[in-house]
């Protein structure tokens, strides 16, 4: 199986390990003082120490960047809202049915980590919609308006 590999932002990497870890059940790899490699659903996601004092572009919401994991099964997806919410995590956007009775249609959920990274976990009704249904334009929101 491929694996996809991202690094993120962490402006501590302490808190960001327990953030991950015992909020998400990751299992944390190898460490040290800049990076920290972490197993996120047997993906490979690198927390890179960050300066706050560097200026990059603003967050707002869910743009321009987020990222996440495409559960297969409800019942995982549903197991990791519960895990999130017995943990108190922050979410950014509430879980939610989106596009219901399209095949588009997927629950969703947005978490914020510690360095302002948000997080999305989704299962998708149909599973073709994950990399599929190409006839469709609809990629997430609109930025403009």
């Amino acid at each position: 199986m491929d694996q996809f590999h991202l690094s993120i932002p962490a402006l501590d990497l302490d808190a960001t390990q327990r953030w991950y870890v015992e909020g998400l059940g990751c299992v944390a790899g190898r460490r040290s003082v800049d990076a920290l490699i972490l197993d996120l659903g047997g993906h490979q996601l690198v927390a890179q120490r960050t300066d706050p004092a560097v200026p990059g572009e603003q967050q707002r919401g869910i743009y321009p960047r987020h990222f996440g994991l495409v559960f297969t099964e409800l019942a995982s997806w549903q197991t990791l809202l519960e895990r999130s919410r017995a943990a108190g995590l922050v979410f950014g956007a509430e879980p939610k049915l989106r596009f219901a009775g399209e095949s588009l249609e997927h629950h969703t959920f947005f978490l914020i980590d510690p360095a302002g990274n948000w997080l999305e976990f989704k299962h998708y009704s149909d599973p073709e919609a994950v990399l599929g249904c190409r006839s469709h334009t609809q990629v997430g929101d609109s930025r403009h308006g």
